[in-house]
């Protein structure tokens, strides 16, 4: 009976047919498709992976090529000290081929490029986390356009109420068995439920224009309405695990803690490549030379050659390597006391969800048994009305009774629904309810 009762007041669809209504997954997989926020994501994680293999190429010998032509005139105390009949002018070519490898640097390259790995890796971490976030906003959007639909439902069941009630007491009325008064607050009551209709589907048009805006879809092509509430098979736990099991399993999916882990452990690698800096470089090098005089036509004869290994050694930089080792390493204690904020606001947000959404399971359950009951005493004291033996201030109260029932079920149904959406936000497991 409940579920029957439930069905045509609360969860019957308005407009549309059944398979024209838009799910919570399907919202879930266009947002990943349109909204720009995970393309921006997908941009600094592609500037990240791009920055990491940029310093990894130092481990590459560097190849360069120059060359040059001029045209020289010469000075004349310059032609006094060359052979007589030297021509005051000369046209001279040269071109050079260097090479260059870093062979060692106390540690410095691997530990910047093992740095850019790490902020490559979390990088990847905060797209998760914004994909988390983008499906919770769209889980909350979508709850929100569902409660505002059920709720113009609400309304208009209640016009429908107040119709057939005024139609009652205007034949009664023509027939002398009904005053006046009656048939006149049954057209107040109609009016208050039409406003209440009005307003409801402003809520309604308002939350869906949200949905589609996280969608990012555009204006000229509105959504079909959030599929209508189911109230058996809802599809969400009756039970769920406790807070530490839930806490464990955030620390393995949670990107939020992985970003913020992956952060200080580059900023770790950071340190350790300044630090790097105390010690020498070794490199290797060559060169191929070549110059002419009078045309650049070289040939073997205008070459030359040079290989060799060179060592440098900063060995006083006016303190500023210390300065920038000691930042660094203020930059990890930050990084490290960002990682345990991040830590316990998960932790926080695993125990609230947790608790609401235990607290949502029971409200729904009493809601549900209200609802039933309301609607069944709303019908006796309609029967009784029409059969004389109730009064009009009783019937009144009895629809206003199961109209509030109505809205508190609906409102329980969806609240459980959204402390789900948010529980598994908390713990970093939303994006695995998308469907591939």
């Amino acid at each position: 009976m409940k579920t029957l009762l439930v069905s045509l007041l609360l969860f019957s669809p308005i407009l549309f047919a059944q398979d024209e209504f838009l799910t919570l997954e399907q919202a879930w997989k266009i947002a990943l498709a349109e909204n720009p926020s995970e393309e921006m994501a997908q941009a600094r994680l592609e500037q990240a992976q791009a920055r990491y293999k940029q310093i990894k190429s130092s481990y590459q010998p560097r190849l360069g090529l120059s060359a040059s032509g001029s045209r020289v005139e010469y000075s004349d105390n310059t032609l006094l000290q060359l052979p007589t009949g030297v021509s005051e002018t000369a046209d001279l070519y040269e071109a050079s081929l260097q090479a260059t490898w870093l062979l060692w640097d106390n540690g410095t390259r691997k530990n910047r490029v093992a740095s850019a790995r790490l902020q490559s890796e979390a990088s990847e971490a905060s797209l998760l986390s914004v994909r988390e976030q983008l499906l919770a906003q769209v889980g909350r959007a979508f709850t929100s356009a569902q409660l505002a639909r059920a709720n113009l439902r609400i309304a208009e069941a209640d016009m429908e109420f107040q119709n057939r009630q005024l139609d009652n007491s205007a034949r009664k009325v023509n027939a002398g068995l009904d005053s006046r008064t009656d048939l006149l607050n049954f057209e107040i009551r109609k009016l208050a439920a039409e406003s209440t209709a009005v307003q409801q589907q402003a809520n309604y048009t308002s939350s869906m224009a949200a949905l589609g805006a996280l969608l990012g879809q555009p204006v000229d092509q509105p959504l079909p309405p959030p599929v209508q509430l189911t109230p058996e098979d809802s599809g969400l736990p009756a039970e769920i695990p406790d807070v530490d099991t839930l806490w464990k399993q955030a620390q393995i999916s949670q990107p939020q803690l992985r970003e913020a882990q992956l952060q200080v452990d580059a900023s770790k690698a950071n340190v350790r490549a300044f630090k790097g800096e105390y010690g020498p470089d070794l490199s290797a090098f060559g060169n191929l030379n070549a110059d002419r005089n009078d045309d650049p036509a070289f040939s073997e004869g205008d070459l030359g050659n040079a290989v060799g290994l060179q060592l440098s050694w900063d060995l006083w930089t006016g303190n500023a390597r210390k300065q920038q080792v000691i930042e660094a390493e203020a930059l990890v204690r930050e990084i490290e006391a960002q990682y345990r904020q991040v830590q316990l606001q998960v932790i926080a947000d695993i125990q609230q969800a947790h608790a609401e959404y235990l607290a949502a399971i029971r409200s729904e359950k009493i809601s549900a048994k209200t609802f039933e009951l309301s609607k069944e005493n709303r019908e006796l004291v309609e029967a009784s009305y029409q059969a004389g033996r109730e009064t009009l201030l009783r019937l009144n109260e009895a629809q206003r009774d199961f109209n509030n029932a109505g809205v508190r079920y609906v409102s329980a149904r969806l609240q459980r629904q959204l402390s789900w959406i948010t529980l598994q936000q908390a713990t970093g497991t939303l994006r695995a309810k998308v469907p591939e």
